[in-house]
């Protein structure tokens, strides 16, 4: 699998437009925090992949998968834009992957 590297952005310049389902697979920095996500504080500065949609929950729903390769969180797409920068942007288009093997630790 092939994958696009998103330059980092400076400042001043517009953020590169990301896709309207963020395809699994992606990598994403978290870059900020503030009162209503104090809990990621600490986390500021780790890269999480992208993981596999679920049916049940929906496309609105992004998982969150650590350095561990599990499934640690959620978030859904404003808060990933607002609080997260692109760092790979995957070509993967099976969105639910029920045969795609587990995330290995990076």
């Amino acid at each position: 699998m092939t994958k696009k590297t998103t330059p980092p952005h400076s400042s001043g310049s517009q953020k590169p437009s990301l896709p309207r389902i963020i395809p699994p697979r992606s990598a994403f920095r978290l870059v900020r925090s503030d009162v209503e996500t104090s809990g990621w504080k600490a986390d500021v500065g780790r890269v999480f992949r992208i993981g596999y949609y679920s049916r049940q929950d929906g496309l609105d729903v992004i998982w969150l998968v650590n350095e561990k390769g599990e499934y640690e969180q959620t978030t859904d797409r404003d808060f990933l834009v607002k609080y997260f920068e692109p760092v790979e942007i995957s070509n993967e288009t099976d969105l639910y992957g029920p045969d795609k093997p587990e995330f290995p630790p990076v």
